[in-house]
């Protein structure tokens, strides 16, 4: 059976949620707090499988209080239970299991505990297959809906149909316009034309959403449209991510930039022909050489050298003509002493600006390598 431990500040919830998982077959609930100090104190008697989280709590909010438990010995699973729709690329980041709005509704709750029991018997130390076993939204490298514990991602019904999911999601949790939809998916189209499409799409879509259980809401408010997204998604967490690592003074930023650089695979939407996401395209390749550089700078300034000049190799692979990270790059060369990749990767780099600009290596890198040569 289940041990499960509820954590909220408000007691009415923790009572209606309280029996809500007493209701439900094969769980039992064995500590429910409205203080998170007291859990914090007694967590080690309480062994519970899973832990459900409010997350706008006083003094420690649940994401907080989350991280704590963890940094204490996992084996156990993280539900974050909220009011709040926004907090759902964070719950992702302490890598909750799931993410459940109030108020709650039993089937959902069901879902989760299911979910849970799965996770327990895959065995905790499983961490690929417990990966492979979420549902996750890939946008890096291409466009995929990963169902839990299925290899194949999700199909859609047709091209466009995906092409409006990938259009929304860029835009999530923002309105907008019918017209703006027709006009960016349907340009050559006459504007009934393109309204019937649009409106035969969205059907598509939201049946394809509800069908297959991915946790996407599409809602419709005087001729605007309006995304909801509560998957884990590598762009959305990046983008939040990013945001807060950029200006960052956290000592511990070190590690949280290494998940987050991770996490860009390969150019947003890749493989599909969507040119209202090229600017996108562009800001997130760059925003993605920010961070890359500015972990391979905190690394080199640790002494982790190799590790500085892995994350560089991986970031020119998708930015060629970074002439700042490839100056970084043989400059964590030298610092290996290791001539051979430096001297190797100026004669690739001449070669590479030469037969697609049709111009010599930046300054900096020529004068880098002038000074090796003497």
């Amino acid at each position: 059976m289940l041990r499960a431990v509820l954590v909220d500040d408000e007691e009415p919830a923790l009572i209606l949620l309280s029996k809500m998982i007493e209701a439900c077959t094969g769980v039992e609930v064995v500590g429910a707090y409205t203080d998170s100090h007291e859990l914090l104190a007694e967590m080690e008697q309480l062994q519970p499988d899973v832990l459900f989280l409010d997350i706008e709590m006083p003094e420690v909010d649940g994401l907080e209080l989350a991280e704590r438990l963890l940094s204490m010995g996992g084996g156990f699973e993280i539900v974050f239970v909220t009011a709040y729709r926004q907090y759902a690329v964070e719950a992702f980041r302490v890598e909750a299991l799931d993410y459940l709005l109030k108020p709650v509704e039993p089937e959902l709750l069901q879902l989760s505990l299911e979910r849970v029991i799965k996770r327990r018997r895959g065995g905790a130390g499983d961490g690929v297959q417990a990966e492979a076993d979420m549902s996750r939204i890939v946008c890096f490298g291409g466009l995929e809906i990963y169902l839990q514990g299925k290899a194949e991602p999700l199909r859609f019904p047709t091209a466009k149909t995906e092409e409006l999911f990938a259009y929304l999601l860029m835009h999530h949790s923002r309105k907008i316009s019918m017209w703006t939809l027709c006009e960016q998916l349907w340009p050559d189209a006459k504007p009934e034309k393109s309204k019937v499409n649009l409106h035969t799409t969205i059907y598509r879509l939201k049946k394809t959403m509800r069908d297959n259980g991915v946790r996407v809401r599409i809602s419709s408010s005087r001729g605007y449209y309006l995304l909801e997204c509560e998957e884990p998604c590598d762009y959305l967490a990046f983008e939040q991510e990013a945001g807060m690592l950029t200006e960052s003074g956290d000592p511990g930023a070190a590690e949280k930039l290494i998940r987050t650089v991770k996490r860009y695979k390969g150019t947003l939407f890749a493989h599909r022909d969507y040119p209202w996401c090229e600017a996108e395209r562009e800001r997130q390749v760059r925003l993605f050489g920010t961070l890359s550089k500015l972990l391979a700078r905190r690394q080199i300034a640790s002494g982790d050298i190799n590790q500085a000049a892995q994350v560089l190799l991986s970031m020119v692979e998708h930015l060629p003509f970074d002439a700042e990270a490839h100056e970084l790059l043989m400059r964590t060369y030298l610092q290996l002493q290791d001539f051979t990749s430096f001297h190797a990767h100026y004669e690739q780099l001449k070669r590479q600006f030469r037969e697609e600009l049709g111009v010599s290596p930046p300054e900096a890198v020529k004068h880098l390598a002038a000074q090796v040569q003497r």
